[in-house]
Parts: C-alpha cells; sequence; structure tokens
C-alpha cells in the first residue's frame, strides 16, 4: 500500500517538473497572494508584542480627571491624596502631548529624571541633566538633520528652546521613533502647564490592584466641586490594545480582494486551461487500466507539493521585504503616520499559525481549481479525452 502512494508521489513529482511552465505561474500566482497576508500578520504581531511590552513593563494603574468624557489633566497635588491609600507603591507624574516642528508631528513626553525606566536605550548623548534638554528618536534627529548639541523650538511653544542631549536607538520601540523626551517639569513647561501631569501612574503591591481602583474611583465622590476622576487598570488599557489589534485585522478584508483578483489566473491555470495535452494523458492513463481516485490523488499530490513550495517561499520573502524594505507598502496599515517607507525598523513576529494557514489556503485555493477539471475529464471517456 505505501509503496503505491510512493509511485503517485514520483508521478506527481514528474508532472510538476513535465509542465514546469504551469507549475512556476502557479507558485508565484500563491506567493503573490500569501505575500500580503504573512507580512502584514507578522507586522501586526511584532507591533502588538511591542505594544503589550509596554504595557506589562508599565504602570499598573492610570489615573486621569475626566471632562466630558475624556481624559484631561491631574494637578501634581493629587499625589498625595493618592500616596496615603494602603498597598501603593508609588505615584509618578507624566506628560504626554502632540507638537509640530515645522511639518513634522511628534509626540512629546516627560517624566521626573529619578522615574526614568531602567530599559532606556540611547544611540548617542546621554540622559537630559539640565533645563530644556531632551532626548529625541533617532527618525526625528534623521528628519531634521538634528545631533547632540543641536538646538531647534516646538511649535507649540517656540519661546522654549530646547537642547538635543541624546538620541534613542534605532532598535528601540517604535513609539520613540518620533518622541521628544523631557524632564517632567520641562514638558509640562513646553505646553504650559505648569504644576499638572497629563496622567498619574500608580503602581501597587501585588493583589491590591482592584481595590487601589475602586478607592481611587471614589475619592471625588458625592464632592460636586471636584471633577471626576478615570481609573484605568493595566488589564484595561492591555484590553483596549487588544480591540485595536483586533479592529485593525480588518484591512486583511482589503489583501484578500486583492489576492481573488491575483488568484484568478492561478485558478484558471491549474483548472486546465489551455491544457488539453493534460486531458488527453488523462485519457490515456485511463484506457490503461488506471482508476478515477488513483488520479485524483496524484492531482492531490501535485497540489500538496506545490502548496508546500508556496507557502514557505512567500514566508522567505516576507522576511526578506520587511529585512530590506522595512515593510514599504505594508507598515503603515499598522503603524499610523509613518508614511509608505518608514524611517525606523518595523517590528514584525513571524508565528506558526499563520503559516499552516497560508498552506491551507494554498493547498484549497489549487484544490478548487483543479479537482472539479480532473474529475471531469477522468469521468470522460478515453476516447473523447484523447482527441
Amino acid at each position: 500500500m505505501l509503496e503505491r502512494h510512493l509511485n503517485f508521489l514520483k508521478v506527481a513529482s514528474e508532472n510538476i517538473i513535465r509542465y514546469k511552465g504551469r507549475s512556476i505561474v502557479v507558485v508565484l500566482c500563491l506567493v503573490a497572494i500569501l505575500l500580503p497576508f504573512i507580512t502584514a500578520i507578522a507586522i501586526s504581531q511584532g507591533v502588538k508584542s511591542q505594544s503589550l511590552l509596554s504595557v506589562e513593563e508599565g504602570a499598573d494603574i492610570y489615573l486621569t480627571y475626566d471632562q466630558y468624557g475624556k481624559n484631561s489633566a491631574v494637578p501634581l497635588s493629587f499625589i498625595k491624596e493618592a500616596q496615603g491609600i494602603e498597598g501603593i507603591l508609588k505615584v509618578v507624574p507624566r506628560v504626554i502631548g502632540r507638537s509640530f516642528i515645522g511639518n513634522y508631528l511628534t509626540v512629546v513626553a516627560g517624566m521626573p529624571t529619578d522615574a526614568l525606566p531602567p530599559s532606556l536605550s540611547l544611540e548617542k548623548g546621554r540622559i537630559f541633566k539640565e533645563e530644556n534638554e531632551v532626548i529625541i528618536g533617532a527618525s526625528l534627529a534623521r528628519a531634521l538633520n538634528l545631533d547632540i548639541g543641536h538646538s531647534f523650538t516646538l511649535d507649540i511653544n517656540k519661546s522654549r528652546i530646547l537642547k538635543v542631549s541624546g538620541i534613542f536607538s534605532s532598535k528601540s520601540s517604535i513609539w520613540s521613533a518620533d518622541l521628544v523626551f523631557a524632564s517632567f517639569n520641562d514638558a509640562a513647561e513646553i505646553f504650559r502647564m505648569p504644576g499638572q501631569a497629563s496622567d498619574l501612574l500608580v503602581y501597587t503591591r501585588p493583589g491590591y490592584n482592584a481595590r487601589i481602583a475602586e478607592v481611587l474611583s471614589a475619592l471625588h465622590e458625592g464632592d460636586k466641586t471636584q471633577p471626576i476622576i478615570r481609573v484605568q487598570t493595566k488589564d484595561l488599557v492591555r484590553q483596549y490594545f487588544n480591540k485595536g489589534f483586533t479592529m485593525k485585522e480588518g484591512i486583511f478584508t482589503a489583501l484578500y480582494t486583492v489576492a481573488i483578483a491575483i488568484a484568478i489566473p492561478a485558478l484558471l491555470v491549474v483548472s486546465g486551461f489551455g491544457m488539453g495535452e493534460r486531458r488527453r494523458e488523462i485519457g490515456i492513463i485511463k484506457a490503461i487500466g488506471w482508476q478515477t481516485s488513483e488520479i485524483i490523488e496524484v492531482v492531490f499530490i501535485e497540489n500538496l507539493l506545490l502548496s508546500l513550495t508556496a507557502a514557505p517561499m512567500a514566508l522567505l520573502i516576507s522576511f526578506i521585504w520587511i529585512k530590506l524594505f522595512n515593510g514599504f507598502l505594508i507598515a503603515q496599515f499598522f503603524i499610523a503616520e509613518i508614511g509608505i517607507l518608514p524611517a525606523f525598523p518595523v517590528p514584525a513576529r513571524y508565528m506558526p499559525l499563520p503559516l499552516f494557514l497560508s498552506f491551507a489556503f494554498a493547498l484549497v485555493l489549487t484544490m478548487v481549481g483543479s479537482m472539479y477539471s480532473t474529475w471531469r475529464s477522468a469521468v470522460t471517456s478515453p476516447a473523447v479525452t484523447m482527441k
């Protein structure tokens, strides 16, 4: 029995080689279909991984005021209220905002010097020490031709002249690529909001998170003179990220629309379009005693081999596409406002499941295109198919 199936494998391999033009066209069409899918999944997983890593390394609770259903600034005086709650280890104020430098959009962030994350990675320079010193992202530095010691201003507050003390590593998180990072006081002054934080980062003891969130939410209840407190736990922020990336998967609908259009030539080829010689061959082997099931098995093995060739090839080209071309034309669907060619290394993460799904999709596509025409030729009288 095994020898019989091995013989079918040999025949299928010989058919692929014999009709090498057809085989090459099918493989190339399948690669063109699978490449956007594999690349998009890899970039999406890479960005998601970096996002969730930043969440895991971040605070346990994020606290802001609520104005008209949106986050609003919190006065630093609130820190004293929060620090008195049992289970809170520390409260760190943070500033996050946006500004332009000419036509270049940047993110401006600020934290106290003693609360800077230990994972801070610089390509050159040092951490800010003096007033108005900032660290900038590698993409921002390249775009505006800035280097250590250079000065610049932000459009939101041109009266403050900022000096570059350091440049983030280009291999750092994508979130630092266009970042202007300053001390908390400098960042607050840039936005002309001294004594105000965009949010407070609350770090808690293990097991206290839920209870502290309830206590913080209830601090201003019943006091109509105080704004509403908005509390967002790490779990909630994690849910936001997961939901956001799930929504971005809608882009695959567009990619599959293109995939279906590209699949049409492959379907025509593998379905036997213009393959009169192949139909005559089926008639001959039927005449010498082959069964319909045996012919279909050989065609199935052919499709299996073609799919096993196309899926890894698409994966390899996807890897090269991301490493050499930095996700050109695809990355901007998953990372906002980066342009067609990103100026920083696009994160990518290849998982086994997308490769398996790509193989399965390729196999189904080739099977749909070939099985009906093969069965139709196999059940037709050899005298007809050999004409």
